[in-house]
């Protein structure tokens, strides 16, 4: 295999995937996992087999670590909650994007534009920064999945026994609170959470890191659903 042939078809394959019109010796090196002084030892001459399974091998290592060094990537961890009504005063979202003057804050707006752009695995806590409920954001961008499930109905689970008081203006009457019941009822996650982390994860990787997370923590979770690798 004539060697000029060969990097030609690589470098148009990263271009293709980078969506750039060129690639420099030194990207192209570093994508095939040699040093440019090797890069220039496949030029101009009939390739061996040995000498492309080699490329391929050097190649697929690179590759390898590229993986693990991006595969889990923190967007933000332990943020606290302010939980904010959408302008429709609909649903809650984990924090508002805007000051209080309504202009976008510079770091609130940055971290919503990181969350819709992203895709992976994101963990509610509780006041005590221990994991509520890890979730993953597959199809939907992390900011629309952490809103969801933040907004989502699990009585199932999400629930504790509390006794229901007055909300208007009636007297307080002792002999009442006497008989005033001890009842189930639905908390919302977004009542329950005070922090919460995001990670962007490969899209190989989403579903199995997600499933390590819910079993692995399967009696601290909020989760229903025992996820499978």
């Amino acid at each position: 295999m004539n060697g000029d042939d060969l990097l030609q078809e690589v470098s148009r394959r990263i271009m293709q995937r980078r969506g750039t019109k060129t690639i420099s010796d030194s990207v192209l090196a570093k994508e095939l996992g040699v040093t440019q002084p090797a890069l220039q030892g496949y030029r101009g001459k009939d390739l061996t087999p040995k000498q492309v399974a080699n490329l391929m091998e050097k190649a697929a290592k690179r590759a390898a670590d590229d993986l693990a060094e991006q595969s889990i990537v923190p967007i933000v961890e332990f943020l606290p909650i302010t939980a904010t009504l959408t302008k429709q005063g609909k649903s809650w979202q984990i924090f508002s994007a805007a000051d209080d003057d309504g202009q976008p804050h510079p770091f609130r707006a940055s971290l919503r534009t990181a969350l819709e752009n992203a895709h992976g695995i994101y963990v509610f806590q509780d006041s005590r920064g221990r994991a509520l409920y890890a979730g993953k954001a597959h199809r939907l961008s992390l900011w629309q999945e952490m809103n969801n499930a933040f907004n989502r109905h699990r009585g199932e689970v999400q629930s504790i026994k509390r006794v229901s008081h007055p909300t208007t203006r009636t007297p307080f009457k002792g002999a009442e609170e006497m008989r005033r019941k001890i009842a189930k009822e639905e908390v919302p996650l977004h009542f329950l959470a005070q922090y919460v982390s995001a990670y962007s994860v490969p899209e190989a990787l989403i579903g199995k890191l997600e499933a390590l997370i819910v079993r692995a923590f399967a009696n601290d979770l909020l989760n229903v659903r025992m996820e499978n690798f």
